[in-house]
């Protein structure tokens, strides 16, 4: 014997389909619920313009951002940007001895990988992080020294190539024509 399911009323079934896409949608509309940021994109990272576009890729969701200035050592100055207390990103400026370049200065700094170099050796960049060359930036507190610009990306599942590029473009034109070039 064959077991053929009872036929139901074709408003019957509409509902029954309607019922479980909204209860999908309600799952769905929960599970992204957590996935918001309800804070603002910062404008800047610690005085340094940047397109808050650019920034979003790197910033995880959260309830609030934060930036913290440090200076490590002597012409190092990082902005350490967290998420909800969690590091998510730092961008930073380092004088290092003028005969280096972006791949010295990207072997030393977590999170930029081995990256594609650009424009005549000026930018190196990979999904979490990159390094720029300041191209005619001198200092008389660093005479013998070049100005970099790094970005690293803390936070997990933040990898994007295309705008990393973008976004050390961007910064280290922004620190070109800031004071700290004479």
């Amino acid at each position: 014997m064959k077991y053929a399911p009872l036929p139901l009323p074709t408003t019957l079934r509409r509902l029954a389909i309607l019922t479980a896409s909204l209860a999908v949608a309600t799952a769905l509309s929960a599970c992204s619920g957590d996935e918001e940021r309800k804070y603002p994109l910062p404008q800047s990272l610690c005085g340094v313009s940047v397109d808050a576009d650019l920034l979003a890729p790197f910033l995880p969701p959260g309830e609030r951002v934060s930036t913290r200035q440090t200076t490590p050592n002597g012409g190092t100055q990082r902005c350490n940007v967290s998420v909800d207390g969690e590091l998510a990103l730092v961008a930073g400026r380092l004088w290092w001895d003028k005969t280096g370049n972006v791949v010295d200065v990207a072997a030393v700094h977590a999170q930029v990988d081995k990256g594609d170099v650009i424009t005549g050796d000026e930018f190196l960049y990979s999904g979490t992080g990159a390094v720029g060359k300041v191209e005619g930036c001198t200092n008389s507190a660093h005479p013998d020294q070049a100005l970099f610009t790094v970005v690293q990306v803390f936070a997990s599942g933040r990898e994007n190539s295309s705008t990393m590029k973008r976004l050390i473009t961007e910064y280290t034109g922004h620190v070109r024509k800031g004071r700290e070039c004479s």
